[in-house]
């Protein structure tokens, strides 16, 4: 199933339209990106070579991705941001499952987790951005403009759901422990991320179904639950998600309701 909008909502927000996803067929072409008041923010543009992707453009940010391949795989995807290379980030894989990223970025003048474009790098789930921002900003004061910052982020396989996610970079850690239901993720990857088709070469494969709860710990000695639950349309893929994190300070809850074509 084709994604066509996604709406949010949360403690804080009204229910708006949060993303409008347009298609070419079965080429997903561009996706609008909208502020809570339901003004463009901002566009991801998608260009392909034949069933390639082949880069991802954030005109208004001055940042696009491009990609590199090795046979049928991804190999590696490097951002730039106003015409300087920022990050390169080379993917490795076990029998075709994504098992390690290793990310090296030049004096960042921002870095992926503050970029528009963090999706077209890092998998296209929520979790993975959560888990490598924590770590993140652990590890965030001992950076300089001038350093050459690395970091590796594992992947552990639990059938076809990525079970645990660890990041790590001299002696800073965060991981995420991940709990799955049975149903069918739209975002299962980039291989259906980009395109209504398996057939779509060169991404690495993600989670098959869809986080229930993750479980985050990093070396500041911290822990966080956060729990999804959902509805389901007659396909089995979700129609909304519920994500909820509550600790004795805030009881947050987020709602993304996904339409489809």
């Amino acid at each position: 199933m084709k994604i066509q909008r996604v709406y949010c909502s949360s403690t804080y927000t009204e229910k708006y339209l949060n993303q409008s996803w347009n298609w070419d067929g079965k080429l997903l072409k561009s996706i609008d990106h909208y502020w809570t008041g339901g003004t463009l923010s901002w566009t991801e543009d998608f260009t392909y070579d034949g069933k390639r992707l082949a880069r991802v453009d954030d005109y208004i940010s001055s940042e696009y991705v491009t990609y590199a391949y090795d046979g049928k795989l991804l190999k590696s995807a490097d951002y730039y941001y106003k015409g300087s290379l920022e990050s390169s980030t080379a993917y490795t894989y076990d029998d075709g499952k994504l098992t390690k990223m290793d990310v090296t970025e030049y004096g960042a003048k921002k870095s992926k987790t503050e970029s528009h474009l963090q999706n077209a790098i890092l998998p296209f789930q929520s979790e993975v951005v959560k888990v490598v921002s924590k770590f993140m900003a652990e590890a965030s004061a001992r950076r300089t403009e001038k350093d050459v910052y690395t970091f590796t982020l594992q992947f552990t396989w639990d059938g076809d759901n990525v079970s645990k996610l660890t990041a790590t970079q001299e002696g800073y850690w965060a991981t995420a422990a991940l709990q799955y239901d049975s149903k069918n993720s739209p975002l299962k990857g980039f291989h259906s991320l980009y395109s209504d088709t398996e057939e779509l070469e060169g991404m690495f494969n993600w989670s098959k179904n869809n986080v229930t709860k993750m479980i985050v710990s990093g070396s500041d000695g911290e822990n966080e639950v956060i729990d999804y639950t959902y509805q389901y349309n007659d396909n089995d893929y979700p129609i909304m998600v519920i994500e909820r994190y509550a600790d004795e300070y805030e009881d947050y809850q987020f709602t993304t309701n996904y339409e489809y074509e």
